[in-house]
């Protein structure tokens, strides 16, 4: 008998172990997000698309070669007669551009700022996935100590109205506190059910963050916010964000596009080599062949568009103007987020420091006054405003907790920072 209670024992503590292996800390929750997230597999999707279009544009400073072949057989009509007719040829061509008025080079940057635009883009997804992953990795966290706070307030509850039992069977208290008691116990029971079904939507939630369909079985850690570093240079902040980034490069981009349009106006030159074989009307293909080749130069300027090309150019330019606003609108607004967002974040961070002082002097408080009430020098109104205060502190002090590591998440967001990123750098 002995023996089968020490293997049960061991079965449950194996049991809760492997429960306890199976939570998911913050790093294992990066990997699988990185893993599964279809955002961040159709981001990467897209540099590489961007990286094509750079050697798409790229192609003008290279020769085009193109070759052909053909095959043919009719009959045309000769002094009344139809005559058959066969014939074959092959070529075989080169152009090259010599002189495009710094088109192809325009257009080669134009790609390279666009792929810069999108590496920035990249950066800002990968936050963006990051941050929607960790407020649900928070919230789990929350959820988790939400319950047990709930049941540590549940078993409070209970000893309280055992302690009014006592003292009211005593007639020591009245009824109406008796039943006061006993309501406070059955919310105390619905708020432990009300923080399971939470816990069960915030597991849902950090797996569908995560690209997952299945419920993960919990997180591992702890609600532990680190205080911001001084916001001494906010402006040098700014402009390391993937925003101000994509605004700036957009600009440039503008300008490429404007030399682009512009290239239009001068002479076009280029390189041109072919040659050719062929037959017709030989017994056998190629057999009776003639062949030429060639080379020579080709120059093309347009004379007159109808005003085409000056509007273009004159379109292009406001387009330069665009961005250049766009620019300046975008650097103030981000300086007002960052400030926002960083004031959130040492608000949050300071709350928590002065809610967690708060809930120990109501801890003292209540004993101090559970003392008191059992010795009868102290009523039970203010003992039971004391112990309704101590179970609000706690609630609050858990809230403040989770709201300090969200608005940790939601500035290192704000300045585009995340954890892949900085890997990626690393590499």
């Amino acid at each position: 008998m002995k023996n089968k209670f020490i293997v049960i024992v061991l079965a449950s503590a194996c049991s809760a172990l492997a429960q306890t292996n199976d939570f998911l800390t913050w790093e294992l929750c990066l990997d699988r997000t990185k893993a599964q997230s279809h955002e961040l597999v159709s981001a990467r999707a897209a540099i590489r698309e961007l990286e094509y279009g750079v050697a798409s544009a790229s192609s003008g400073f290279l020769p085009q070669i193109s070759a052909s072949a053909s095959v043919d057989r009719g009959q045309r009509e000769f002094q009344n007669n139809w005559v058959d007719t066969e014939g074959s040829g092959a070529s075989l061509s080169l152009d090259q551009d010599l002189f495009t008025g710094g088109g192809n080079l325009a257009s080669r940057k134009r790609a390279l700022a666009q792929l810069a635009v999108g590496n920035e883009q990249y950066r800002k997804t990968l936050s963006g996935v990051e941050l929607r992953t960790r407020l649900a990795y928070v919230d789990v966290l929350y959820a988790q100590d939400l319950i047990e706070l709930t049941e540590k307030i549940e078993e409070r509850r209970a000893n309280n109205v055992r302690l009014i039992q006592l003292r009211f069977d005593g007639g020591r208290e009245n009824a109406g506190s008796l039943a006061r008691s006993k309501a406070q116990l059955v919310q105390s029971e619905f708020e432990v059910r009300e923080a399971g079904r939470a816990l069960a939507y915030a597991l849902r939630n950090l797996s569908a963050a995560m690209g997952l369909i299945e419920p993960v079985l919990g997180a591992a850690g702890g609600l532990q916010a680190l205080p911001p570093d001084a916001l001494v240079d906010l402006s040098g902040l700014m402009k390391q964000t993937p925003d101000y980034n994509i605004a700036t490069t957009q600009v440039e981009a503008s300008r490429q596009g404007m030399k682009v349009t512009r290239s239009a106006r001068f002479p076009q030159i280029g390189f041109g080599a072919s040659a050719r074989v062929g037959d017709q009307n030989a017994d056998r293909w190629f057999v009776k062949y003639d062949a030429s080749w060639n080379v020579g130069l080709d120059a093309r300027m347009p004379i007159y568009t109808g005003n085409r090309l000056k509007s273009n150019v004159a379109a292009a330019k406001e387009k330069i103007v665009q961005s250049e606003m766009d620019l300046m609108d975008t650097a103030n607004t981000l300086m007002a987020t960052l400030q926002q967002r960083w004031n959130a974040y040492i608000d949050a961070v300071e709350n928590e420091a002065v809610q967690k002082e708060l809930f120990d002097a109501e801890m003292l408080r209540a004993e101090i006054s559970t003392a008191k009430y059992k010795q009868g020098l102290l009523s039970y109104e203010d003992w039971d405003i004391i112990e309704s205060n101590l179970i609000k502190q706690g609630k609050t002090h858990l809230q403040r907790r989770r709201s300090s590591e969200s608005e940790q998440a939601r500035w290192k967001n704000a300045l585009g920072w995340s954890v892949w990123q900085t890997m990626e750098e690393g590499k």
